[in-house]
Parts: structure tokens; C-alpha cells; sequence
């Protein structure tokens, strides 16, 4: 089973729930949706800041 949650908000890219699992993350902020390749670099950009 495959449900829409939202829309990546770096991207714009659909986000699913698949299963029962979601194929995303959802930011510490606990506010926004990425998908897995905006979240990956938005974290390697802000370890590279450090």
C-alpha cells in the first residue's frame, strides 16, 4: 500500500508512506519533510560548516 504524506520541501519531490514505513525523514524540528537526498546533503552542508 502506497499513501501520499507530503511533498519534500527542499525538492518538491512526492513523499509515501510504503507499508506502513515512511520513505523520508522528518527534521529534528519535528516541522519539515525531505526526501532522503535532500536531508543527506542539508546535513553534510551543515557538518561541513562546523
Amino acid at each position: 500500500m502506497e499513501e501520499l504524506v507530503g511533498f519534500c520541501s527542499q525538492c518538491g519531490k512526492p513523499i509515501h508512506c510504503l507499508h506502513g514505513f515512511l520513505n523520508g525523514i522528518i527534521s529534528d524540528e519535528k516541522e519539515t519533510l525531505y526526501c532522503f537526498q535532500c536531508y543527506e546533503e542539508k546535513e553534510e552542508a551543515k557538518s561541513s560548516r562546523q
